[in-house]
């Protein structure tokens, strides 16, 4: 296999010091890989910025924020690849990240997208995620979010990989469609992971892809200076709105009448942790 046959694209808006720091890991590579960096209109010189640091980087630069999920979906059509790999800008690779995605796709024929294994990078002894999961409450989670980075240690199927460290077959999105840009940002790869499955196109979890990530600081009002304990993560009034409006379009989408009764439980759940945890009611 060739390595320059995987593409990493990366959004990215306003986030010029998280962003050279997730370029900074990627090359230290074991094996090369493409690199670009899709830049939603940021005012922060982010564009300057990739451009003398990373000259060897394409940046696709958009005259203003579009949302992750188009901005994602323009890089994949460039892509001449392949193979992609998503990655968010507040995430850091381990450096055998891209060796490892590049082998799966060799080793693991009947599977079309993969997971990575997703580590706090505030508390490196805790996952973010293992795989994205999604029940018949209406809401997504993280499977594994906030365990021991001992657990889920084995090679498995999952419903969907966090789009934020991803790698997928580019001709999946030619089987079934790129990422709907209505959901602008948050939920969109479960949107795709749902559309998948229902398709035949299956997800695997590998544990040897690994990823830090720092959750919630790519969100646009999440400050820099700003720390929270691992496992709270942060929860803007913006990052509310699009996961709760998401959360509805997933639930017409996908869920059948029989489940009402349990979509209510995952509201009130939702609405809970929002009033009580993250300090909002609504949106």
């Amino acid at each position: 296999m060739n390595s320059v046959d995987i593409n990493v694209i990366i959004p990215t808006w306003n986030k010029r010091k998280l962003l050279e720091k997730c370029l900074d890991s990627l090359a230290k590579q074991t094996v090369p890989c493409t690199v670009t960096v899709v830049d939603n209109g940021s005012t922060d010189g982010t564009a300057q910025m990739v451009q003398e640091r990373f000259p060897q980087v394409d940046c696709l630069s958009l005259n203003q924020n579009f949302g992750f999920a188009k901005a994602v979906n323009l890089g994949i059509e460039n892509a001449a690849t392949r193979y992609v790999a998503l990655l968010n800008n507040d995430a850091q690779v381990d450096r055998h990240w891209i060796e490892v995605g590049l082998g799966a796709f060799e080793n693991y024929r009947d599977y079309w997208f993969f997971a990575s294994r997703m580590i706090d990078m505030r508390d490196r002894s805790t996952l973010d995620s293992a795989g994205d999961c999604y029940g018949k409450t209406g809401l997504a989670y993280k499977r594994g979010f906030g365990e021991p980075i001992e657990e889920y240690s084995k090679s498995e199927p999952v419903l969907g990989a966090s789009a934020g460290a991803a790698f997928y077959r580019k001709e999946l999105f030619t089987r079934i469609g790129l990422f709907d840009e209505s959901y602008f940002l948050y939920l969109e790869d479960v949107d795709l992971s749902l559309r998948a499955q229902l398709q035949g196109f299956k997800c695997l979890y590998l544990p040897e892809a690994i990823v830090y990530h720092l959750e919630g600081a790519s969100d646009p009002e999440h400050s820099e200076k700003r720390t929270e304990s691992p496992g709270c993560g942060f929860y803007s009034r913006n990052r509310v709105f699009w996961i709760t409006r998401n959360r509805w379009q997933l639930m017409v989408t996908y869920q059948p009448l029989r489940h009402v009764p349990w979509l209510l439980y995952g509201w009130l759940r939702s609405f809970a942790f929002h009033l009580l945890k993250a300090g909002h009611t609504a949106s």
